[in-house]
């Protein structure tokens, strides 16, 4: 099965030029919910008429690697409220929870450290709560490997089996890429990969 994704701006953690470590600032900066980025974001969409990818579609955030505590930072919902607040996607759906505490990816340096699609699967849980829009599009802050963003869309095509499941994620991690632009806009599907990964087109 794939899902098409979208993402807009590179993220260059093991980068050292000026613009990899611009990267990393405004990382920083989707990870503190800063409100004001994903308003800068929802301009640059539109000026790039990606704006197109969201029509007639709810926004479900993914949530953390750990439950939701009261009044803790989710990066993913506070993109996916200003998105729709600029208008940008016509609703968001708080369905997507994460029932146990997993691993978090930044703790882990290799591909092979990471939790693979079926620990994201095995923590995670979807609330059916009634959609109207024919299009699903999972929110989350950073793709990587794309494992959490394929085990959720898993997920909701199994319960919304009748809806377009996408993905969209303002930052795609190049980690050792020393990159000439922040703005890196890649529209393409995630597939099943082996031995339980996602298989990303480059």
């Amino acid at each position: 099965m794939r899902f098409e994704y979208l993402t807009f701006l590179v993220y260059s953690p093991r980068g050292k030029n000026t613009v990899a470590v611009q990267s990393k600032n405004i990382e920083g900066r989707i990870k503190n919910g800063e409100a004001g980025f994903t308003d800068h974001l929802s301009l640059r969409l539109k000026e790039n008429n990606l704006h197109t990818y969201f029509e007639d579609a709810t926004l479900v955030p993914v949530p953390r690697s750990s439950p939701q505590v009261d009044g803790a930072v989710y990066p993913s919902l506070i993109i996916a409220e200003n998105l729709v607040k600029n208008g940008i996607g016509n609703s968001v759906t708080n369905c997507l929870s994460r029932t146990e505490a997993i691993a978090k990816s930044s703790s882990k340096f290799s591909a092979d450290q990471r939790n693979s699609v079926s620990t994201h699967l095995n923590s995670l849980k979807v609330e059916p709560l009634i959609i109207s829009e024919p299009t699903i599009i999972i929110v989350d802050d950073i793709l990587t490997l794309g494992r959490t963003a394929y085990a959720s869309a898993l997920l909701l095509k199994e319960a919304y089996p009748d809806k377009e499941i996408k993905i969209f994620c303002p930052m795609r991690t190049r980690s050792f890429n020393e990159p000439e632009s922040l703005t890196d806009i890649k529209r393409d599907f995630l597939r099943a990969g082996l031995n339980d990964n996602v298989q990303l087109p480059d």
